[in-house]
């Protein structure tokens, strides 16, 4: 079976502003900084960088409602639905499965994927890459995953599953190139197209 993971903050939906202006309430971040904490798993590096009083749920608490007033990139989702035509889609994230869930339902999308892994299932994306492949008995070679970060690319790299990374996210192409995805992209209309190169 053939599978295209999908991160979720910053390919579906633009939530980078109001996610710095909520970390940065907390604790004294530049945006800089706040990026670099995504050229790895965001966990590792909130061990090592982050303040220890800002905890998940707190930030969870002020990120859903700003969540819901979002709608989906622009023409996201016209490529999410012509994928889940031909492809099973799972979602591979590091925030909580309840508020994608929930923006999912609300915008028409969540029957196009059969699977939300958030970082209450594992905080591990190489996990939950794993787990997904195991589970669907699915090779990564037939395999992709979608992503705007660095970190991402870099997790799916070692699960041997290909990337195609987005520029309308949270990295720039300069930093996603450090990755070397199979693709970059520049808007959400070329994502089918090199879906079907890639599988």
């Amino acid at each position: 079976m053939k599978i295209v993971f999908f991160d979720f903050d910053g390919v579906i939906v633009d939530t980078y502003s109001f996610c710095f202006r909520i970390v940065e309430s907390r604790e004294y971040i530049t945006e800089p900084d706040y990026r670099r904490r995504f050229e790895g798993n965001v966990f590792d590096a909130d061990r090592k960088f982050k303040d220890p009083n800002t905890k998940l749920e707190d930030f969870v608490h002020h990120y859903t409602p700003e969540l819901m007033k979002c709608e989906p990139i622009e023409k996201i989702s016209k490529a999410i639905k012509e994928l889940a035509r031909k492809y099973k889609l799972i979602i591979i994230s590091s925030t909580e499965t309840d508020p994608i869930e929930n923006f999912l339902q609300k915008t028409g999308l969540r029957e196009c994927f059969i699977e939300i892994l958030g970082c209450d299932v594992d905080r591990s994306k190489v996990n939950k890459i794993n787990q997904s492949l195991e589970n669907h008995h699915s090779d990564p070679s037939d395999s992709i995953f979608i992503t705007d970060t660095l970190g991402d690319i870099r997790e799916a790299e070692k699960c041997g599953v290909k990337s195609i990374a987005v520029t309308w996210g949270y990295h720039t192409k300069d930093t996603l190139e450090k990755g070397r995805p199979h693709a970059i992209v520049t808007e959400p209309g070329q994502i089918v197209e090199e879906v079907e190169k890639l599988l």
